[in-house]
């Protein structure tokens, strides 16, 4: 467990050697694996959600994916993800901040989920699907989950799965990364939807 010096509160990011199912891969087995991070935060979950979707604003909050690019035939609101739209994240892996040392990971939103909870809030759900190899070869797909507290805080989920023969070398070679990757968006998201509540 990780104490912010900042805003958000805690943070816990794990690797899991047993991975949670997925929307459109279910159930993997072999040698699947998923990364996890979690984080609580003051801000209303519509703001947390506009921040993990407006990929505009990832230059301000974003070091681990500080640049999103779309395909120059993709429509609607520029920079926006939403269902159907594949987009490309230019990813810090190792966190150097160096623009040469980016990583182009192609991705395709599937979900954008809205529900109703029991605490009388909104509950947000988005999941994208890695398009970077052959589904033979990768799949990954990463699922967030946005849930209102009872408290009035807001609990935010992530989690990749990785499955198929490159998921074992994945792991070895930049599993550790991505948990303190995931950790810092985790916290860096947490962050900025609390600066944009205070706005």
């Amino acid at each position: 467990m990780h104490s912010s010096d900042s805003k958000s509160d805690h943070v816990k990011a794990e690797l899991l050697r047993s991975p949670l199912p997925t929307p459109h891969w279910g159930q993997q087995s072999g040698s699947a694996f998923t990364v996890r991070a979690g984080t609580t935060t003051k801000a209303d979950p519509s703001i947390v959600l506009r921040g993990l979707v407006d990929t505009t604003r990832y230059p301000v909050w974003n070091r681990f994916v500080p640049r999103v690019t779309f395909p120059d035939t993709s429509a609607g609101p520029k920079g926006h993800l939403r269902e159907g739209v594949l987009f490309t994240e230019h990813v810090d892996m190792y966190g150097n901040g160096k623009p040469s040392g980016l990583v182009k990971m192609k991705l395709l939103m599937t979900i954008l989920e809205e529900t109703e909870n029991g605490s009388g809030g909104k509950d947000y759900k988005v999941v994208w699907l890695g398009k970077a190899y052959p589904d033979w070869a990768l799949r990954s797909e990463r699922v967030h989950h946005i849930s209102c507290n009872s408290d009035g805080t807001t609990t935010y989920d992530v989690f990749e799965t990785f499955s198929g023969p490159l998921a074992l070398l994945v792991r070895v070679f930049v599993g550790g990364a991505l948990v303190k990757r995931f950790k810092q968006w985790n916290e860096e998201l947490g962050q900025y939807a609390e600066s944009v509540s205070q706005d």
